[in-house]
This record gives structure tokens, C-alpha cells and sequence, in this order.
């Protein structure tokens, strides 16, 4: 009896060894580009991925964005219906296609998964994964500061000296993502020893920064049968990559070391960005500000001497202009798209939550708040005593900027409402990412004409552009990369041409004679207003290379002002159509670029910098 009490004991103490040691081991079904829509032929190789994976042997699976392709609410809840036929865990975090025309600005996404990051162990690995954006523009890839600030914390605190940490995300670190620089540097602090990505749709080793990447391949290749997602297999220090086709042999495709960075040594890493420009020109700021957070709008400024924006962490901020002190801040929200706007001592804005907020500039406390019920991505637009104001799916709103009442509303819409309307004598105009671009009655909210570009595409829609008005005439363009012209009174078409590769980037000059567009590579277009029909009156090369950042560009004296994807500010001669100066305040978008009363410029980056240049 004593040998079979001692041998229970000695298996009891076994099982327990065994179960409290690490593994060495681990294998996962990674998963990415899965663009599902409801019905489409993306979530029935989901689901058919989905069985095939359930009987893989698998420990888990990792989904590393794209998950949809507009992130509009139907189709994340059809992700995450297949998802639920998973009979093992997944890690999941978001794509550029959640957040860049997401309904929600990626609320919905918040409310199925909750936090847009990870970070588990499984055995001797560690895991992290980060959002990447971007956030409801057309923009590179961004990891927000305060995620940077996670992710910094969050490896700190893992056991990589007896394990090994693997990084996720959904964009390659490299040009891809804006501020991929800080990001490889706090992985290689604390010592990363592979990075997985999506995004590029196609199985490949790269090297991100000196770390080994691996970019995976899209739940559907090029070919309609071309279903199949990657396997990940880790044993001890191996990494070994497969292509699993559906229904098929899974096919080794990389073998990798997690002990050294060799395979790097043969693949290109991106150039560090580049600062030299500002040195050649020489133009400097009289003020400057590094938010903890990221900002993605633009900033308000009041006559007393405030400068005031919002963040990303859902806070609305107030600063003395002459000072740099702060004079207030207030948490309004998880999130804030919206750039604010004056209207006598009050600041206005809208919340992803729904809300349209009027704080007291002095202060910050609230004066007024109105429920509208849809995410609000909007800049307002103050005319007189009333504010327009686009407010998502819920269309176009008038209201008291004094109270917050609503005088109108406009519902009549089939998408959201990202851009500041035009407003002008008797005409409120916007597009939505519906494919029409709008013109209401000011006073009644009626309906006087829509527009479409025909493109039976969403993504070509006017959604994310700030329509222009000259003598009696509607300028636009749009992601189908075509510049229109419109008559305002009916709506019809009167001239449009795809002869410059013009995308959402636009502005009027100050005597509206001249309309201006960013094209897409390197150069400024200026068309006439009165004689469009003859073509561009100039093109002008400013060489900011490929470019696709909407920020609208605006005239102060005898230049044009743009802005670049990539952080540059740059000033165009109007005279000799020569560059005046540029200025590279940042590496990620331009969000906005503001003219104050002294004719100074202010600008806000995404990754948080406020600056006045002079």
C-alpha cells in the first residue's frame, strides 16, 4: 500500500511538472485580407477555411486585419458569425479596411472584440499585436502614440529572456506604416524576434528595420479558387512557414531562426525618413506641441487666444496660444475625428459616440449636447447663427450653434458623412460614401439635386472631400480620379476629365478664380473657374512623390499651401509656380492646414504634433 501511495504521489507531482512547463512548441492558423461581405464569395471560403482549420491540430488562430471591406457594421457581424464556428481561440486586431471608411470610425469593431490589440503567452512565446490604422482618411499606416506607449509597456513586461516575442500587425514596418521607425525601435529594445503582417496579400519574407518579417498571404488570391490562409509552426527557435491551399497539402514555404536576424542581411530594409529639406529652406516654428496622443483633425482657433483640438484618446484640449500652457482639457469620448469649430465663446465638435458637443472656450464646461445617435466624423461648418454639420449615416443636420437645436435634418443618405459640407447664399453641398454628392435647400433641408459619378464602385464615391463654389459652379474631385464640374442650381454635369490624376486633395484660391488639386504623384494642378472647359490653366511639380493624403490646401498670399502624407508642409509660388519652401514637421499625414488671423499657418500631424510655422 505504501509503494501505490508513493507512485500516486510521484505521478501527481509528474502530471503536475508537465503541466506547469513551458512548451516549446506551438502551432497557428494565421489568417489575414479575409474582406468579407455578407453573401460574398470572402465569407464562404471563411467558413469553409473555418472547417478545415477545426480539424487542423491547430492551438490557436491570429487574424491580422482586413477582416472586411468597408467595416460598416453588417459585414464586421458577419466575421464575427464565422468566426464563432472556431472550436480553438483566436487573437484578432483590425486592417486599414475597418478603419479608413469604417461607419463607426471603428466603435462597432470596440463593441464585437473590444480591445483593437493583444498580447498573450503560449508556452515559451509571447504575442503582441497592435492596430496600425489608418483612422478615417486616405492615409499611410499609423500606430497611434498612445499605442506606442502600450506596446512599449506591454513587451516590457514579457519573459523574453527564456521565450521569444513575436510581433503582429497588419501593416509591413516599413513606409507602408508612417512611423514604422518607432515602432522598430521599441520592438528591437525589447528584443522581437519576428514580426507577422498582412496588407501586400501574398506570402514573403521582408525585413523590417533588421527584424525578420513575414508578410501573409489573402484568404483569396488572384484567382476565384484560390482559397488558403498560412501556418505558422514553432519549435524551439524554428519558424517554419507553409501555405496551406484549401483542401490541399500545406506546402513549407520559409524556414526561419527566432536565435538570429540572418535572413534580413539579403532583403532591403526602407530608407530612414528624411529631414534634410528642412535645413535647405530653413523655415522654422514659433510653436510646437507633442501630444501623448495621436490627432486626426485639424485645430480651432478663438480670438482670446486659445488652440484647441481633439485626440485620439477621446479628449478635447485647450491651450494658451501665447503661453503653450494648457488651459483645459475634457474627456468627451473614446476617439475623436472631428475637427472642432468657433462659434462665439463656444467650441464645437462630434463624437464617434454620436454626440454633437458645445464646450465653453474659456473652461471647458459643457453648454450644450445634443444625441444624434450616428458616429459624427465631421467638421462642422458655421454660417451665421447655425451650424452644419455632417453627422455620419444620419446625413446632414442644421442647427442652433448657440443651443444645439435642430432645425433640419436630412436622412436621405445611403453611406456616411466624413467631409465639412460647402456652405454658401442659399446651398449646403457634401458628398457621402454612397457615390452622390449632395446640394440641400440652407433654409429647409430639401433635396435639390444629387450627383454620381456613375462608378459602380463605393470606394470612388465624393465621401472624404470638401466640395468647392465659383461663380455659380460645384468643383470636386474624388477617388475615381476625375476632376467635375457641376452647375449648383441643377445639378448638372458641365465638364470632367481624368487628364490629371487628382484624387481628394483640393482648394479654391482667394478670388475663386483658380481651383487647385493635389495629383498623385509629385504635382499641383490649378484649373480656371470660369474657363474649365479649356483644361488646367498650370501644373506645377512640387516633388512630394506618391501621395494620396486629402488634407485640402488652401492660398495665404502669394502661395499655396499643401500637405503631404508623409508629414511635409510645402509652399508653392503662385508667380513663378516654383517651390517657395517645405518643411518637414513629422513623418505621418498632414491632417489640416489652418490660415489664422496674422496670416500664420497651423498645422496638425496624426501622430500627434501641433506646429505654427512661420
Amino acid at each position: 500500500m505504501k509503494y501505490i501511495c508513493l507512485s500516486l504521489l510521484l505521478a501527481v507531482f509528474t502530471f503536475w511538472g508537465c503541466t506547469h512547463q513551458k512548451k516549446d512548441k506551438c502551432r497557428i492558423a494565421f489568417l489575414t485580407d479575409i474582406h468579407v461581405q455578407p453573401g460574398n464569395a470572402h465569407e464562404t471560403a471563411l467558413c469553409q477555411v473555418i472547417e478545415e482549420i477545426n480539424n487542423g491540430n491547430f492551438d490557436f488562430v491570429t487574424i491580422t486585419g482586413d477582416l472586411s471591406n468597408m467595416g460598416s457594421d453588417a459585414e464586421l457581424m458577419a466575421v464575427k458569425k464565422a468566426l464563432d464556428g472556431l472550436t480553438i481561440p483566436y487573437h484578432i486586431i483590425p486592417g486599414n479596411h475597418e478603419y479608413n471608411w469604417s461607419e463607426s470610425g471603428g466603435a462597432t469593431y470596440e463593441k464585437i472584440w473590444g480591445a483593437d490589440r493583444f498580447k498573450f503567452s503560449f508556452g515559451n512565446y509571447n504575442f503582441v499585436g497592435y492596430n496600425c490604422g489608418p483612422y478615417m482618411k486616405m492615409g499611410d499606416g499609423h500606430v497611434k502614440q498612445q499605442d506606442l506607449i502600450w506596446l512599449s509597456s506591454a513587451l516590457s513586461q514579457l519573459d523574453n529572456e527564456h521565450g521569444y516575442t513575436i510581433s503582429m500587425a497588419h501593416y509591413p514596418l516599413d513606409a507602408n506604416l508612417d512611423n514604422w521607425p518607432d515602432v522598430t525601435k521599441i520592438l528591437k529594445e525589447n528584443n522581437v524576434n519576428i514580426s507577422f503582417c498582412g496588407h501586400g496579400h501574398r506570402l514573403k519574407l521582408m525585413n523590417f528595420d533588421g527584424i525578420s518579417g513575414v508578410m501573409g498571404r489573402a484568404l483569396i488570391g488572384r484567382q476565384a479558387d484560390d482559397i488558403g490562409y498560412n501556418i505558422i509552426d514553432l519549435k524551439g527557435d524554428s519558424v517554419f512557414v507553409s501555405e496551406k491551399l484549401l483542401g490541399q497539402e500545406s506546402q513549407r514555404k520559409f524556414t526561419l531562426s527566432l536565435s538570429n536576424t540572418s535572413v534580413t542581411d539579403t532583403l532591403v530594409a526602407s530608407p530612414q525618413p528624411d529631414y534634410s529639406m528642412n535645413d535647405k529652406y530653413g523655415i522654422t516654428t514659433s510653436w510646437d506641441y507633442q501630444d501623448v496622443a495621436s490627432v486626426n483633425g485639424g485645430v480651432a482657433l478663438h480670438h482670446r487666444g486659445a488652440v484647441i483640438w481633439g485626440t485620439s484618446t477621446g479628449e478635447i484640449k485647450a491651450f494658451d496660444k501665447k503661453t503653450k500652457v494648457m488651459m483645459w482639457q475634457k474627456k468627451v469620448g473614446n476617439n475623436i475625428y472631428s475637427t472642432p469649430v468657433i462659434y462665439k465663446d463656444l467650441v464645437i465638435f462630434g463624437t464617434p459616440q454620436g454626440k454633437v458637443i458645445a464646450l465653453n472656450v474659456i473652461n471647458g464646461d459643457q453648454v450644450w449636447e445634443n444625441t444624434v445617435n450616428y458616429p459624427v466624423f465631421s467638421e462642422g461648418a458655421i454660417d451665421g447663427e447655425y451650424l452644419f454639420m455632417g453627422c455620419g449615416k444620419g446625413g446632414m443636420y442644421k442647427m442652433e450653434a448657440a443651443t444645439g437645436k435642430v432645425i433640419w435634418q436630412y436622412n436621405q443618405v445611403g453611406g456616411f458623412v466624413q467631409a465639412k459640407a460647402c456652405v454658401t447664399n442659399h446651398e449646403v453641398i457634401f458628398g457621402a460614401w454612397d457615390k452622390y454628392l449632395y446640394c440641400l435647400n440652407k433654409q429647409t433641408g430639401k433635396l435639390n439635386w444629387k450627383w454620381t459619378n456613375g462608378h459602380g464602385a463605393i470606394l470612388y464615391s465624393p465621401g472624404n472631400v470638401v466640395p468647392v463654389v465659383a461663380h455659380n459652379k460645384v468643383f470636386i474631385v474624388a477617388p475615381d480620379r476625375h476632376f467635375t464640374v457641376i452647375d449648383l442650381a441643377t445639378g448638372k454635369q458641365l465638364y470632367r476629365t481624368n487628364g490629371h490624376k487628382v484624387r481628394e486633395s483640393m482648394g479654391l484660391s482667394l478670388d475663386k478664380e483658380l481651383v487647385y488639386a493635389k495629383l498623385m504623384n509629385d504635382s499641383l494642378v490649378a484649373f480656371p473657374t470660369r474657363n474649365f472647359d479649356k483644361g488646367a490653366k498650370w501644373v506645377a511639380d512640387c516633388g512630394f512623390g506618391y501621395e494620396h493624403n486629402p488634407c485640402p490646401m488652401v492660398e495665404v498670399g502669394d502661395m499655396v499651401i499643401g500637405g503631404t502624407r508623409n508629414g511635409v508642409v510645402f509652399a508653392l509660388d503662385k508667380a513663378t509656380k516654383n517651390i517657395r519652401w517645405k518643411k518637414k514637421l513629422g513623418n505621418s499625414e498632414v491632417n489640416k492646414i489652418t490660415i489664422d488671423a496674422d496670416n500664420k499657418i497651423w498645422v496638425t500631424l496624426m501622430e500627434g504634433i501641433i506646429a505654427r510655422i512661420e
